[in-house]
């Protein structure tokens, strides 16, 4: 059982006097139950967890009319267990296999505010959607969780002591030359392994690659499975094709019209797309013109796609052999495992408001540029530039500088930490170019 960062969020949350019953959402398998199971038994005298992926306890409460005094007797019963504000925390598992207990997060709201529910669900937007279902406004609130980040992933290793100092770190910081060494060999082997928990697990008992593969079959079939759940049988199909494809395109933009090599039309490939963002194992970073807030996606350009985990996409791929000898990312693959891990990472940000992601773009005649993201951050634009290597041009970063008017902007490699002023012209920015292994740590320094 790992520490999560998000467990901190949940006890600010418990503390807090505005608080209300909070919704977990994220895909199967990153680690929600066990989250909160380690976030009860930290705070908490009681926890109380409905799981309704269990079919007996699902029975319990299929009653359409049930009340807030029927489900405390249904605890007391079955459960042998009393709801006592300030000492229980109560846990719906997988909530959305029942309509009833949905309706009631309102009450428990209105009629027992003190009491602390926390509510999970992986297919939980896909259900509303389909039964028509919306949480009343103002009733909820939502947490997000997503894969181990580097940092949890160290973490979980036993590697505290470098992660306590990498968050020290600041903009005027002077990383040695042996530790900047070091945690960038623990984040390549980061991008071999991935950030699910049981992946991570497993490698950190077994320290064999190989032993790993078992898992991430059984996780991509688990996920296949999950279709029939949320499609129908005429529209499972083309779910089937994006989940088995979109692993191969993590970091890429793409066009909906068929899709890798398929024979399926835009509409088909786009619905599709939707319901897997939907259930969080994709997320589509749209591209934006503007250089101004607010920013404005434009529909018809390509998204470009950020797979659920690094570590799943390369085993898709069957690069993570190659990864081993790796010194730097653009030495295979096109420098895409570079933008899909920053883009895994820009999501975890915040476990709350999860930013919104986009790439920006120009193509005026005579003058194209690329900006691999660009997000908002305490209500400024940041704009991201990977680099897969040491060095590169900055092209694409001065073009946005020029026409924004931005003093500061990123770029993320494997080089060393360092803030420079980038002056070209009458074009003057401020660069921090940060190493992968400060991913977790963007918000901070920035």
């Amino acid at each position: 059982m790992f520490n999560r960062k998000i467990i901190k969020f949940f006890e600010n949350w418990k503390n807090r006097k505005d608080r209300k019953p909070l919704i977990l959402r994220g895909a199967r398998q990153v680690g929600k139950t066990v989250s909160v199971h380690l976030f009860g038994q930290k705070f908490f005298k009681d926890l109380i967890w409905i799981n309704l992926e269990d079919p007996e306890q699902e029975r319990l409460f299929r009653d359409d009319s049930l009340s807030l005094e029927d489900f405390e007797k249904i605890i007391q019963l079955k459960f042998g267990k009393f709801l006592k504000e300030g000492e229980t925390l109560l846990f719906i598992d997988e909530i959305q296999n029942s309509i009833p207990l949905m309706k009631l997060l309102r009450f428990f709201y209105e009629r027992r505010p003190l009491l602390h529910v926390i509510a999970a669900g992986s297919l939980l937007e896909v259900k509303l959607k389909k039964g028509g279902f919306s949480f009343p406004v103002g009733r909820v609130e939502y947490a997000y969780l997503y894969p181990l980040d580097f940092f949890e992933f160290l973490e979980a290793r036993g590697k505290e002591e470098i992660v306590n100092y990498l968050k020290t770190v600041t903009q005027k910081s002077v990383i040695p030359s042996s530790i900047h060494e070091m945690a960038l060999k623990h984040f390549y082997e980061y991008l071999m392994v991935g950030g699910m928990p049981e992946v991570v697990k497993t490698y950190k008992t077994e320290k064999n690659f190989s032993a790993l593969n078992r898992i991430y079959n059984s996780l991509l079939t688990s996920y296949h499975e999950d279709i029939f759940k949320y499609s129908s049988e005429a529209k499972s199909k083309y779910l089937a094709h994006c989940l088995e494809n979109i692993p191969l395109f993590a970091g890429q933009t793409v066009t909906y019209e068929h899709f890798a090599g398929s024979t399926f039309k835009s509409r088909e490939i786009s619905e599709a797309f939707e319901i897997l963002e939907k259930v969080m194992l994709l997320y589509r970073a749209m591209g934006t013109k503007d250089f101004a807030l607010p920013l404005i996606p434009k529909r018809k350009k390509p998204p470009k796609l950020i797979f659920l985990d690094v570590g799943l996409s390369n085993y898709c791929l069957g690069i993570r052999d190659k990864l081993i000898e790796v010194k730097e990312l653009n030495e295979f693959f096109r420098g895409t495992v570079a933008e899909q891990v920053v883009g895994q990472h820009l999501l975890t940000l915040d476990e709350e408001n999860p930013p919104k992601i986009y790439y920006w773009y120009r193509d005026s005649p005579g003058s194209t540029a690329e900006i691999d993201y660009i997000l908002t951050l305490s209500g400024k634009i940041v704009p991201i530039k990977v680099k897969s290597g040491k060095t590169g041009r900055l092209r694409s970063l001065r073009e946005f500088a020029k026409i924004s008017g931005i003093k500061e902007a990123i770029r993320i490699y494997s080089g060393q930490l360092k803030k420079e002023k980038i002056k070209i012209n009458d074009v003057e920015f401020n660069l921090i170019s940060l190493p992968f292994y400060l991913l977790p740590h963007l918000k901070q320094i920035i």
